[in-house]
């Protein structure tokens, strides 16, 4: 998984997919990486990943509520359209940090 600083933000490129066989290790990797570190601002860039499954929309959860009780915040950047439906089908997307451009994601973490 590919991973880049900006600043005291981090911002991690999902693969392709996030299903059961990955969501494990992309939760540990971006945790390892960020907020067992001390750094509380993440964007996840969903420009690659085209399939998310049950455990990965946990791991959105589980990377949200984690960010939040490390007073942070997590940006889920980029999804496609079938990953955004399936956010509104579950009301996930009331809940989670969505945004489409990178700038916009960045001015929410600066908030």
């Amino acid at each position: 998984m590919e991973m880049k600083k900006l600043g005291d933000i981090v911002l991690f490129k999902v693969p392709e997919e996030m299903e059961l066989t990955n969501a494990q290790d992309i939760k540990r990797f971006v945790y390892e990486n960020s907020f067992d570190k001390g750094l509380k601002k993440v964007i996840l860039d969903f420009s690659e990943t085209k399939y998310i499954d049950s455990t990965g929309l946990g791991t959105m959860v589980a990377l949200h509520k984690q960010a939040l009780m490390n007073a942070g915040a997590v940006v889920f950047l980029n999804l496609d359209s079938n990953i955004k439906n399936l956010l509104k089908m579950t009301a996930l997307d009331r809940i989670l940090n969505i945004y489409d451009n990178e700038r916009e994601a960045i001015e929410f973490l600066n908030k």
